[in-house]
């Protein structure tokens, strides 16, 4: 990859519906790989991954009701740390909170999601005009480190990891930036676009684009600043395009369980993962 960035200078101020497991319907073992219990891992940032995790792999629904009393059962734990990770799933906008309906797992229509593609391109369009001259030499190999790591996953249809990988790729550029508070706004629709590009890409983007579509981004950077601004923003629209055109309905992404319906829960002390019907198999009881 070329060495040489935009020289914009640094001064700055500072397939059809998502694919989802649905009520009670199965959470398979694939959708929990990986959720082995870190060693140094508090007990809330466990709760707080398992939950993200099966809320991006399409194993709860979106609009399904979040209940504190069975989630901190079956958890094996207190209410405390399942309320601190719920309000961090809230912040990342993968729960929805309020006094009378309670939490549950987010759900977001078309316009909305075609908003947030469209923020973060405003964001890091902007955040590029205000890179160094070049990206230095770990920037861009941990960039193509990604790339290459978003094409092997999408050779596996492994569209979550895609994902991850590709807001990896991004945040490279927003990082270079060095503005804070920008690298604050754009994380912030990260979950609701990997949640939805995870479960519906595969109906709509091809696994030879990653690199052609991203090197054109990699290519926009060496640019004038307004050119790149506009690629990159152009970027982001092209993709909200593509998972709009293939969501088949004016409705919440993803769909929504009928009205009163619950989380599927593990039972508690569960180890097991397969044929399991929980998308919470925690295996650890108080």
């Amino acid at each position: 990859m070329p060495g040489t960035g935009p020289s914009h200078g640094s001064t700055g101020p500072g397939a059809k519906k998502a694919a989802t497991a649905g009520e009670g319907s199965p959470a398979g073992e694939e959708s929990f790989a990986g959720l082995d219990l870190s060693a140094d891992e508090t007990r809330q940032g466990r709760i707080h991954r398992i939950m993200r995790d099966t809320i991006l792999t399409g194993g709860i629904a979106p609009g399904t009701r979040l209940r504190e009393a069975e989630l901190s059962a079956r958890f094996g734990s207190s209410r405390a740390p399942l309320r601190e990770a719920i309000r961090r799933l809230e912040s990342e906008g993968l729960v929805r909170s309020d006094f009378w309906r309670g939490s549950r797992v987010a759900e977001y229509s078309p316009a909305e999601l075609y908003e947030l593609y469209a923020l973060r391109g405003l964001i890091e369009g902007y955040a590029a005009t205000l890179l160094p001259a070049s990206l230095d030499d770990s920037a861009q190999a941990r960039m193509e480190q990604h790339l290459d790591a978003m094409a092997a996953a999408a050779q596996r249809d492994d569209w979550l990891a895609v994902a991850r990988l590709d807001t990896a790729w991004h945040r490279e550029i927003m990082l270079a930036s060095g503005q804070p508070v920008l690298l604050r706004a754009w994380e912030s629709a990260n979950g609701p676009l990997q949640m939805t590009f995870g479960q519906v890409a595969g109906a709509f983007y091809g696994r030879d684009d990653i690199h052609a579509r991203h090197h054109e981004v990699l290519a926009a950077l060496r640019g004038p600043a307004a050119q790149t601004e506009a690629i990159i923003r152009r970027h982001y629209v092209a993709t909200a395009e593509r998972l709009l055109a293939t969501v088949e309905t004016d409705g919440p992404v993803g769909g929504a369980p009928p009205e009163g319906a619950d989380a599927a829960l593990p039972r508690e002390g569960q180890a097991e993962l397969p044929n399991s019907n929980d998308p919470y198999p925690t295996g650890e009881t108080s």
